[in-house]
């Protein structure tokens, strides 16, 4: 396994892994996989995004295939800066349980250390337990719960774990 932080190269591998995200786990993300399907020249715009330097995206490759991915977005005001969140996490299932997810959550702590975060943020949707089961795991702690937080459609709500971890040094 090869974690590396993305950039525009592999923005066509993270493309086919964000819709596959879509379809596999459509309750953990905002986006629908119709609403990505949509968008104009998707490759081209997720370039852009990887490249972007505020951002830090990281990808496992296993056998040269992009099997996980984690994005972590840190806080840029001033009274803020001290914190991180860790947004847009998937794992395809076929390398669940191989440690991808540890792996990619390292890439983040690492990462957040050199730039002086103390503390992780993340949210999680409260039904999705091997995802609760991961964070916990690798230390985060459940600070709130936000009832009806993702609304599927009318009458179906999902509600969301609200999580943090503190980063030691």
């Amino acid at each position: 396994m090869e974690i590396k932080r993305l950039g525009s190269i592999d923005a066509e591998n993270y493309w086919n892994l964000r819709l596959e995200s879509l379809l596999t786990n459509p309750e953990a993300f905002i986006t629908t996989y119709d609403e990505a399907k949509q968008r104009a020249n998707p490759v081209e715009r997720t370039a852009d995004q990887l490249s972007n330097q505020s951002t830090h995206t990281y990808g496992a490759y296993i056998d040269g295939h992009l099997r996980g991915v984690v994005t972590l977005h840190p806080e840029t005001h001033t009274k803020f800066k001290h914190k991180g969140h860790i947004l847009a996490m998937y794992v395809s299932p076929q390398t669940r349980g191989l440690g991808v997810g540890i792996a990619l959550l390292d890439s983040c702590t690492a990462q957040s250390r050199s730039l002086h975060i103390e503390q992780l943020h993340l949210s999680v949707v409260a039904t999705n337990q091997p995802a609760i089961d991961l964070y916990r795991k690798y230390g985060f702690t459940k600070y709130g719960h936000e009832p009806r937080a993702i609304k599927i459609k009318e009458g179906h709500y999902l509600d969301e774990e609200l999580m943090y971890k503190e980063i030691l040094e």
